[in-house]
C-alpha cells in the first residue's frame, strides 16, 4: 500500500493526533493519496486542539480533504455509543464509498468492520510503515504514544511488535 496504489481513507481525531505524537506525518502522507476528514474530527483536532499535536499537520496538509456528513440522522444515532468525529468518520467512509477508516475506538472500530469497512489504527499504521520500509523499528513509537497517554492496550501492543518481529514489552 502506497500513494502510488491511489489510497483513499477517512481519519478520527485520535488517528490524526497519535499520527503526529509520532512524527510520522510525512510517512501518512506517503502512504496515503487522499485523507478524508469529518468536519467535527477537524473542529476536534483544528478547533479545539489548537497548538495540540496534529492541529498544524491537519491545516497544512495538501493530501488532506474536509468534507461534510450528508447523513446527520445516522451520525446522530451513531453517538449514542461514539463521540460525534468517530460518528461522522464512518458515516462519511459509508456516503463516500471509502473502504480504509483510520480509527483507534474499539466500539468504533466494531461499528465500522460491521458494515465492511477495513479499519486500521495508530499502531497498524506503524506496522504498516515499517513494512514499507518507512520506519526501522515499532516499538520507540509505541513507547512515544504510552508516555503521551494514548490508551493502546497490553495485548495489542505485544501483538504488534511481534508482528514486527520485535521484542514485546
Amino acid at each position: 500500500m502506497t500513494a502510488t496504489d491511489n489510497l483513499i481513507a477517512v481519519a478520527d481525531a485520535s488517528f490524526v493526533i497519535g499520527v503526529s505524537v509520532c512524527g510520522q506525518w510525512d510517512t501518512l502522507n506517503a502512504l496515503v493519496k487522499t485523507l478524508i476528514i469529518a468536519d467535527a474530527v477537524w473542529e476536534e483536532v483544528v478547533a479545539q486542539g489548537k497548538g495540540k499535536p496534529g492541529q498544524k499537520e491537519l491545516q497544512q496538509a495538501t493530501f488532506v480533504e474536509r468534507r461534510t456528513v450528508s447523513n446527520t440522522d445516522t451520525v446522530v444515532m451513531l453517538t449514542a455509543t461514539l463521540d460525534k468525529g468517530e460518528a461522522e468518520t464512518l458515516v462519511l467512509a459509508t456516503e463516500l464509498g471509502v473502504s480504509t477508516v483510520f480509527m483507534d475506538d474499539l466500539r468504533g472500530r466494531k461499528i465500522a468492520q460491521s458494515v465492511g469497512l477495513q479499519t486500521i489504527g495508530v499502531a497498524g499504521f506503524l506496522l504498516l510503515a515499517k513494512n514499507k520500509k518507512r520506519i526501522q523499528e515499532v516499538r520507540p513509537f509505541l513507547l512515544q504514544l504510552h508516555q503521551r497517554g494514548f490508551r493502546l492496550s497490553g495485548r495489542l501492543v505485544n501483538e504488534i511488535l511481534k508482528t514486527a518481529g520485535e521484542e514485546p514489552i
